[in-house]
């Protein structure tokens, strides 16, 4: 814990995401936690459905190290886990990842739960076999993903673009991708799926991806 700790105490700012720069880092941090407790606090705690699109392409997978940041209660990680994948869990919610590490020790599942803030949080290199991304995006996070990823790793990515803005006119345009999608922060890997166009409104943007 020492060690995220140290990594979130320089005196950077996520100007990009935050206009008012005289904030330090801690107190950036700090915010968004206490955003994702109020959030987690109110929840049911009951735990989520893996998300559609990897279920839907779960034929893709194969075992070894997975990596879930942004996991919140975990049903994405559940699902590797049961399908025989060790899985590293990131999240900056105490709540969230208790109550994911609670579930793993019922169900004897190789669930590892850290909390860290993923701007930030230095990812090992060449330790993943798969990174499942679901509604998290930071031009800052992509560069430490794509190091995470083992050679032929694969990437499953879905999150919010700009169309979003349309439905939530008030969210942060800094975690938005833009509405070509996510392919072109991922050149150096070959696209299986990618759908510029995805929700109801449009709003999503998917990818799976595998290092090349």
């Amino acid at each position: 814990m020492s060690c995220y700790y140290a990594k979130l105490l320089r005196c950077d700012a996520r100007e990009a995401c935050h206009p008012c720069s005289q904030h330090s880092t801690a107190e950036i941090v700090q915010t968004d936690r206490e955003k994702w407790e109020r959030r987690y606090s109110e929840d049911s705690g009951d735990l989520p459905e893996p998300d559609d699109f990897l279920v839907l392409h779960a034929h893709l997978l194969s075992c070894g190290r997975a990596l879930d940041p942004a996991c919140g209660l975990g049903g994405n990680s559940v699902f590797l886990a049961e399908r025989g994948y060790e899985v590293t869990a990131l999240d900056i919610s105490y709540t969230a990842l208790a109550r994911l590490k609670d579930t793993a020790r019922r169900r004897h599942l190789p669930i590892d739960c850290v909390v860290a803030d993923l701007d930030y949080f230095p990812l090992p290199a060449n330790a993943y076999d798969v990174a499942v991304v679901f509604y998290f995006f930071s031009e800052r996070f992509i560069a430490a993903l794509k190091q995470a990823l083992r050679p032929r790793g694969l990437l499953f990515y879905a999150t919010y673009n700009e169309r979003h803005t349309s439905v939530r006119p008030t969210f942060n345009p800094a975690y938005l991708v833009a509405a070509d999608g996510l392919a072109v922060h991922f050149p150096d890997f070959d696209s299986l799926v990618h759908e510029t166009w995805a929700g109801d409104q449009g709003n999503i943007s998917q990818l799976i991806a595998r290092k090349m």
